[in-house]
């Protein structure tokens, strides 16, 4: 191949030289922008992966046997200037008419106007208050849990969990939680004694970063 002549091999290398200044130039751009947004605190926001998570309540019945009920539609974000808990809010909307249970005949009577009452309250919703950390990204989280317009403060156990989605991504969270509320302080008390008061939560969570 000719070689081509002196003049345009210096311009064309001095081109290049420019181009490859302004793409590090634009990267160390967007650094300084990350840096500044972590130094100004802005919060962090986390959005739920729904089809990586999960809500499952449980509760005993007739003695020996139980009955279990899972929300299919939720949605919830986190938000933490430390992408965490400790400094953040999680909060949590629950579609209250989603809730399936087993034994599944008990579907349509948790939905209806003896327990959570749908078509008057179609959202359970639960706003975090504060976390009380008890070890490595694990602690208490304690929160107000709205169920049929009632509000108490409930606790929930929280320690970390590893992600389902793909684990190549490092901007997921994911938590497992546990808690116990009773029925009665949310006015469903039906079915008592038959059905316990003491109803156990089973939470699995998964969150990436979001707009």
């Amino acid at each position: 191949m000719r070689d081509l002549p002196l003049r345009f091999r210096a311009t064309r290398g001095h081109a290049i030289a420019k181009l490859v200044l302004a793409a590090f130039a634009s990267l160390a751009g967007a650094a300084i922008q990350a840096q500044t947004a972590d130094a100004d605190g802005r919060p962090d926001r986390y959005v739920l992966v729904p089809q990586h998570s999960s809500v499952t309540l449980d509760v005993d019945a007739f003695s020996r046997s139980k009955i279990r009920m899972r929300f299919h539609r939720m949605n919830a974000q986190l938000e933490g200037t430390q992408a965490g808990l400790d400094s953040g809010r999680v909060t949590v909307t629950i579609d209250a008419a989603s809730v399936e249970a087993r034994p599944r005949i008990l579907s349509p009577l948790i939905r209806g106007s003896g327990m959570l009452d749908v078509a008057r309250y179609p959202e359970i919703r639960f706003v975090s208050t504060r976390f009380v950390r008890t070890g490595e990204g694990s602690g208490c989280l304690i929160g107000n849990l709205t169920v049929r317009g009632i509000t108490r403060s409930i606790s929930l156990l929280v320690t970390p969990a590893g992600p389902i989605g793909d684990p190549r991504r490092d901007d997921t969270l994911a938590f497992s939680a546990v808690g116990e509320v009773s029925r009665r302080e949310f006015d469903l008390a039906a079915w008592f004694p038959a059905v316990d008061d003491a109803v156990r939560m089973n939470i699995q969570v998964e969150f990436v970063h979001g707009p």
